[in-house]
């Protein structure tokens, strides 16, 4: 076969194929160029050939084509490039080339021959992973956490960067055995945690311990949360890889020791508020008594009447005390949050107001859905208690109380309504209901500290929820409705 007959083949070869191919001179001056490349820009062929395609190059890549161009030699002439370019639509893409250089006998670049790739789909992929991987990073640095790997029977312990930055060491000073973990970590918390990954171990799931370890400046708080995901034989040996994360722990752990020495600080209070405070009351309403019985019939009407408001005062003092009492400890002082029924709830309720309904002759109807949900089950008692007393209290004289308490279970949360036939409240003093000590009605008409409501608020609070409240003004009753989170 002759060397025009090879020529003629490579022609009818290069014109077909899939892949954008071209020849061009030292200076970018195409001479040939396939039907797929001219397919690709959307132009032909004939206007293609004779155009230096460097001038259409934005200053960037002709320098970098320049750069690039100097390392073509006998004995390395073949190079690869990835260049943006515009396609048919004007659409930015990417192209590998393959550029191959052929020397003449001097030494010389006579021409360069190319092939190029569509490599769009594949640099798009490597820059979303790129920037993944830095989202990732910046959220391990905002978030404080770091990742580290256990090897168990080779004994290794590999940390990532941040396990490192957040307690200020470097991996050339710290060596990682499961013996350095517990020799860096405080001697009170060494038992407690060795205990509980030594159970994980043999079992299956997640592991959470706290702990203080021994950082460059001092002990600091970490959580540590970890798992076996890689065990001997099938599945069912030996642990030989645990992997997990390092939680920056110790500003959360800080603020809640300040908030336990507060909370220390506030019983003492409240036990001053219940103990020193009430007892001078008492002595005073003591006094007041023994002098009406000392006194007798020798007691004048105005100095009966006197000592009747004053004892009155007392005795409004004392409740509003008690009132002080319970607001600072709701949500505080209480039983743990735990899965309750609040139906059984609900009927405990309705059994602590049965003689309140019989005096008034009012009714409480209970519809809808009563799951189960994660509270504290004392303030659950007192919320609805209180909210279904005030329903049953403020009404007119001559009217029989009419209540409707509904649940309404949704995907995350339940909520609450109460709705009642009571005296309503105006909308321009819905705002203070739920403030210490706010009473829209006077004493002369309903007794009450004004509290209630406020201790509703913060037991709702202190459960993740909302409460609100709905009336068309004086005379038109009132709707209560609160929400709480379900988990």
């Amino acid at each position: 076969m002759t060397h025009g007959t090879h020529q003629v083949n490579y022609q009818a070869i290069a014109e077909h194929h899939p892949f954008m191919l071209n020849r061009f001179l030292p200076d970018t001056t195409l001479v040939f160029v396939n039907r797929s490349l001219a397919a690709f820009f959307g132009s032909t062929q004939e206007a293609m050939v004779g155009l230096r395609w460097l001038d259409a190059c934005p200053e960037d890549e002709q320098q970098r084509w320049l750069a690039l161009r100097e390392q073509f030699t006998p004995d390395k002439p073949c190079h690869r490039i990835v260049n943006k370019v515009k396609d048919a639509a004007s659409l930015p893409r990417w192209v590998e080339w393959i550029n191959t250089a052929f020397f003449n006998d001097t030494g010389e670049i006579a021409y360069f021959q190319a092939v190029g790739i569509d490599v769009t789909q594949r640099v798009s992929t490597q820059t979303q992973l790129e920037e993944n991987e830095a989202r990732y990073s910046l959220a391990q640095q905002a978030s404080g956490f770091g990742i580290w790997d256990w090897y168990p029977q080779r004994d290794e312990i590999i940390w990532d960067t941040h396990c490192y930055q957040m307690l200020g060491l470097s991996p050339s000073d710290t060596p990682l055995t499961f013996a350095d973990w517990q020799a860096r970590m405080h001697p009170d918390d060494v038992k407690r945690c060795s205990q509980s990954v030594n159970a994980q171990l043999a079992a299956s799931s997640e592991f959470i311990i706290e702990f203080r370890y021994r950082a460059a400046k001092g002990y600091y708080w970490v959580q540590g949360r970890g798992q076996v995901v890689e065990r001997d034989g099938d599945g069912q040996g030996q642990p030989t890889r645990l992997i997990g994360v390092h939680l920056d722990i110790h500003t959360l752990k800080e603020t809640q020791m300040e908030l336990t020495r507060s909370n220390e600080e506030l019983e003492h209070f409240a036990y001053a508020v219940s103990h020193d405070l009430r007892q001078p009351l008492r002595m005073v309403n003591s006094y007041l008594q023994l002098l009406t019985l000392e006194l007798g019939d020798g007691l004048s009407s105005d100095a009966e009447e006197m000592i009747n408001f004053a004892q009155e005062g007392a005795k409004r003092m004392d409740e509003m005390i008690l009132g002080i009492l319970s607001y600072s400890r709701a949500g505080r002082k209480t039983s743990p949050l735990a899965w309750v029924d609040s139906q059984q709830v609900l009927n405990e309720v309705l059994t602590f107001l049965s003689p309140m309904l019989k005096e008034t002759g009012g009714n409480i109807q209970v519809c809808g859905e009563w799951p189960e949900v994660y509270v504290s089950r004392d303030e659950l008692v007192r919320l609805l208690q209180n909210l279904l007393h005030n329903a049953l209290k403020y009404v007119d004289k001559h009217t029989t109380p009419k209540v409707t308490v509904t649940g309404r279970q949704f995907h995350d949360c339940w909520n609450v309504v109460i709705k009642d036939n009571g005296i309503g409240i105006a909308p321009d003093q819905q705002d203070r209901l739920f403030k210490v000590f706010s009473r829209l009605q006077p004493r002369s008409r309903f007794d009450g500290t004004g509290i209630g409501l406020a201790v509703c608020k913060r037991i709702i609070e202190h459960h993740g929820g909302h409460i609100e409240v709905m009336s068309d003004g004086e005379g038109h009753g009132s709707c209560f409705s609160f929400t709480l989170p379900l988990y």
